[in-house]
């Protein structure tokens, strides 16, 4: 968002109401999305734009116990709306008290995080035209096909200008664009065959990027193929791989319950220096991956988006912090301020919802483990899990544990035949000196693949539990 439009954004059309009610903040968007859904390989609905401005206003109240904070949300931008907006959340602030003595807001102008790449030029200026391109591509891409056909799919694109002021002088505001794909590849067999199988594709991007379809809707086909293959999978504890889909569905959230001001405040938080996982693994929070969802120049309290190191080697380095949790410890807040879904990915109508400290994008740093293949070379016997079905993280104990959609024996260091149905679980991440996949890591890669809100390499895993066939 450039500073000529900062004043017409929507934090800003309520400050000069806000003078006198100090300390307060105010989180803003302007919204805009654009969707096409399909029917096979036909377009049946296309919507566009749904549009939405609105704002969220957060006061600071000091009082004997800490800090009250109040908080309302509010679509409405006249001068009585924003009055009646302030009221409920200095209401409210009388009865939500913090424990934290002070709340030390951000200030500056402009977006002080510097330039980080989030927003789709070409989606900004032409969306519906961009994904009109984009949809035809995907269609075509399966033009002669005859074993493989669209059975659904979706492209929906938010375009959104977020602004953020405060009482304290800061005035910050950027634009950034959200691409949610959704997508059901079937493969189909002869009379004598299998039955036919379906393949999903659920993946969030900043932007559109139609000349990669011809490389990979071939790979959707081929994992389609494989999952009508597919049979259940061995029962036991095994040697299993985990690629970055799979931890992409495990690791936010259990990082977000542990590694967090908010774990901190609840006694879940590991100590600085406790060993959690072993000296393999390194696992940074990095908010200013180019193009990924979760990065983005500041933080929603405008504190700027930076590299953290969470553990290093195995051993706990830092947790991540918010302003109110920050305050509450005496120490800085991190620039882990989201709001949103606490899943770790961010809803299109954030300004709704308060924000609290997560993760951005965990960065597994790779390893010596080597190439995907040496990877799989070093399990000798057991599975790789390409993707798995609702995992079910448990923030507070670590557990996870859902149905495999798709994976691959693993024989005498190869990939063998497909797999699908049955369960893989365990516990991803465990107090110092229990079990879990992060201390029996054998092996890390040294490819880096990207999934949504985690980079990383493959992981062997030394022995997880695998419910499959008796």
């Amino acid at each position: 968002m450039s500073q000529a439009r900062l004043g017409d954004a929507a934090a800003f059309r309520v400050v000069d109401q806000l003078v006198g009610k100090e300390p307060w903040e105010v989180f803003g968007e302007r919204i805009r999305r654009y969707e096409i859904h399909l029917s096979g390989g036909k377009v049946e609905m296309t919507r566009g734009p749904i549009a939405l401005e609105g704002y969220d206003i957060r006061v600071f109240r000091p009082n004997d116990h800490g800090t009250g904070v109040g908080s309302y949300a509010s679509t409405d931008f006249s001068p009585e709306g924003v009055t009646s907006t302030v009221e409920v959340a200095e209401r409210s602030a009388k009865y939500a008290t913090f424990p934290s003595p002070r709340v030390d807001l951000p200030s500056g102008r402009g977006a002080t995080g510097g330039i980080v790449e989030v927003l789709d030029r070409g989606l900004w200026e032409y969306p519906m035209d961009s994904l009109d391109v984009y949809v035809a591509s995907l269609v075509q891409a399966f033009e002669g096909r005859k074993e493989f056909a669209l059975s659904f799919g979706s492209v929906r694109a938010t375009l959104v200008e977020t602004s953020i002021c405060n009482s304290a002088g800061l005035r910050t505001g950027y634009g950034h664009t959200t691409v949610d794909l959704e997508v059901g590849v079937k493969a189909f067999g002869g009379p004598e065959g299998p039955a036919p199988g379906e393949y999903w594709v659920n993946e969030s991007d900043r932007r559109l990027r139609p000349a990669e379809l011809g490389i990979r809707v071939p790979e959707w086909c081929r994992y389609a193929e494989d999952v009508r293959r597919g049979r259940p999978p061995p029962t036991g504890e095994m040697p299993v791989v985990l690629p970055a889909p799979v931890l992409a569905g495990i690791l936010p959230a259990v990082f977000g319950g542990k590694f967090t001001g908010p774990a901190r405040i609840r006694g879940m938080a590991p100590r600085p220096g406790a060993t959690l996982a072993s000296e393999l693994i390194t696992v940074l929070d990095d908010g200013r991956v180019p193009w990924a969802p979760m990065s983005s120049p500041v933080d929603d309290e405008g504190i700027p988006q930076r590299r953290r190191t969470l553990l290093e080697h195995g051993v706990v380095s830092e947790l991540l912090y918010d302003l109110l949790h920050a305050g509450a410890y005496d120490t800085k807040p991190t620039g882990n301020a989201f709001r949103g879904s606490a899943s770790g990915f961010r809803s299109w109508y954030r300004f709704l919802f308060p924000p609290t400290a997560l993760p951005s994008t965990l960065s597994v740093a790779s390893g010596q483990g080597g190439t995907d293949t040496e990877i799989i070379e070093a399990a000798r016997e057991g599975v790789l899990i390409q993707e798995i079905g609702w995992a079910s993280p448990d923030p507070l104990t670590g557990a996870f544990g859902g149905e495999i959609r798709l994976g691959y024996r693993i024989r005498n260091g190869e990939l063998a035949e497909p797999i699908r149905g049955g369960t893989v679980g365990g516990v991803a991440l465990a107090p110092e000196g229990s079990p879990s996949l992060m201390t029996q890591l054998v092996a890390v890669g040294s490819r880096v693949g990207f999934s949504e809100p985690v980079s990383s390499p493959p992981l062997l895993v030394k022995s997880l539990p695998v419910g499959g066939e008796l």
